[in-house]
């Protein structure tokens, strides 16, 4: 029997030394009662060295001093696990360890001390020092990009931004990251809907869009109008785990878009003026006449009340038509948000043609409409599009000096590329028999300031105008020139879909 318990100790033995991690046993006074060969190369005392010794009077841990998780397993017979000390070497440097502490029982379960199994962190310190230094020379990177830089987790909270995203935003890093980008960053009229839509993305029942424009809050209530290019993150198994997001702001940009497309507006309106104030008189004059016409009779007595009747609805028809066409240049000329709801193209077009009409008809320009009955609707910004249209029906008026024909027809067409995919769009064609565009022009055509007009007739933004509004509605507008023959500008814009888009507004 003795010699079976001497080969069980050196068995036990064997298996502690060849461990590799350090492992010592203490009993319930603290006192060191067992010291691998591991224990002796971290901490570099010997077995002889340690044995009967205060565990704390060796190791001196950072831990003994509070409350020491060698007597919290002895009080409570159970095991603490992983915790970081850091303990003292024989030489006096400092080792970070890994530690588990167990109680260590007798035969009939009694606590008689407890065991700790110890691994030295200095290597893998080491490899979390250089993962430190990888992240921070990332980090640099991400710092010194002239974008926002945002990634958000599946649960909507922000895991990394950048110092240009801080410096937009005006928040510390600290004070954003841990934070929900939703709460803290979309102004609260937008919230749930970005909300309910990021929830979609994470779900995998939405895409995500790749590039779009939207505002976000700043800290101090600002709001900012950023363009974002996105992309989802996945983890190796393909399952969406948040979304990586870089964003200019473009608020100075669309400032000053506004301010073009205002500047553009006052060249339109003093074309406009002329022909609106013809437009008007003619009919306010008639109304006039028979204003004179009934004082006179009212004085000579010889009021008839049929003739009277029919007198004044002709006056009423003509102060109607008056009214509309000045409610029409004044919603034109109003600065307003854009309101994007269900449009129908033909009403657009009369609504244009209400001011130019005259214009048209001065110009000795014969004008052909070809409106397709039962359009269906576009989303659109009805002013924005009416400015298009307006815009580019003057610009075929002043190519036409010596009179010419303007043909303007909307319709119906089935799958036109619009963007990567095709489309079902709303078309309307405005074609004109003037002087044309040259080749050399026509890649000039959009672009802000350029003009062929004489100085004083326009600034050149009409066209940058129309093509940032066609834009804006992701529609898509084709010019087709020949000189001396005539150009035809041709704008698509997509079919609402009624089932997807029945309440939408913005």
């Amino acid at each position: 029997m003795k010699k079976e318990d001497e080969i069980t100790k050196e068995f036990l033995e064997n298996v502690l030394e060849s461990m590799d991690g350090g492992v010592f046993a203490i009993d319930k006074n603290g006192r060191i009662t067992l010291f691998n060969r591991s224990a002796e190369e971290i901490t570099g005392f010997k077995r002889e060295e340690v044995l009967n010794k205060e565990c704390c009077h060796i190791l001196k841990s950072d831990l003994c001093k509070e409350k020491c998780p060698l007597k919290e397993v002895l009080e409570i017979g159970k095991p603490v696990f992983n915790y970081e000390i850091m303990i003292a070497t024989k030489a006096g440097n400092k080792v970070p360890v890994n530690i588990t502490t167990s109680p260590l029982r007798s035969s009939n379960n009694e606590i008689i001390g407890a065991v700790e199994n110890f691994r030295d962190l200095t290597k893998h310190k080491g490899l979390w020092g250089k993962l430190r230094q990888e992240r921070n020379k990332a980090q640099q990177y991400l710092n010194i990009a002239g974008v926002i830089i945002v990634a958000i987790n599946d649960e909507g909270i922000v895991s990394l931004i950048n110092r240009e995203g801080c410096d937009v935003l005006g928040y510390k890093e600290e004070e954003i990251r841990g934070k929900n980008w939703c709460d803290l960053c979309v102004p609260e009229r937008m919230r749930k809907e970005r909300k309910d839509t990021f929830k979609k993305v994470m779900a995998g029942e939405k895409k995500e869009i790749e590039d779009y424009e939207n505002s976000i809050l700043t800290k101090s209530g600002e709001e900012r109008i950023i363009a974002w290019h996105n992309t989802t993150l996945t983890d190796d198994k393909g399952r969406i785990i948040g979304t990586l997001s870089s964003g200019k702001d473009i608020t100075q940009r669309k400032q000053t878009e506004e301010e073009l497309n205002r500047s553009e507006k006052l060249v339109s309106l003093g074309q406009l003026a002329a022909s609106v104030a013809h437009e008007v008189n003619n009919p306010l004059a008639g109304i006039m006449i028979y204003i004179k016409l009934f004082l006179k009779k009212y004085k000579e007595k010889k009021l008839q009340a049929e003739n009277t009747e029919k007198q004044l609805l002709k006056m009423e028809k003509e102060l109607d038509r008056t009214t509309r066409i000045i409610r029409n240049l004044l919603d034109f000329a109003r600065q307003s948000e854009p309101n994007i709801r269900p449009v129908d193209m033909n009403k657009v077009l009369e609504a244009a043609l209400l001011l130019v009409g005259h214009q048209i008809s001065l110009e000795n320009i014969k004008l052909e409409k070809k409106s397709e009955a039962h359009l269906p609707l576009i989303l659109a910004d009805f002013d924005k599009i009416q400015q298009v249209l307006i815009n580019i029906i003057m610009n075929a008026i002043q190519s036409m000096p010596d009179g010419g024909n303007l043909t303007i027809a909307t319709s119906v067409v089935k799958g036109i590329r619009i963007g990567e995919l095709p489309k079902d769009a709303v078309r309307i064609e405005i074609r004109d028999t003037g002087v044309g565009i040259t080749k050399e022009n026509m890649s000039k055509l959009f672009t802000p300031f350029f003009t062929t007009k004489e100085k004083g007739k326009g600034v050149g933004l009409g066209l940058s105008v129309v093509h940032g509004i066609i834009e804006q509605h992701n529609g898509k507008i084709i010019v087709d020139s020949e000189p001396n023959v005539g150009t035809t500008f041709s704008i698509y814009l997509e079919v609402m879909d009624e089932k997807k888009d029945k309440n939408t507004r913005r």
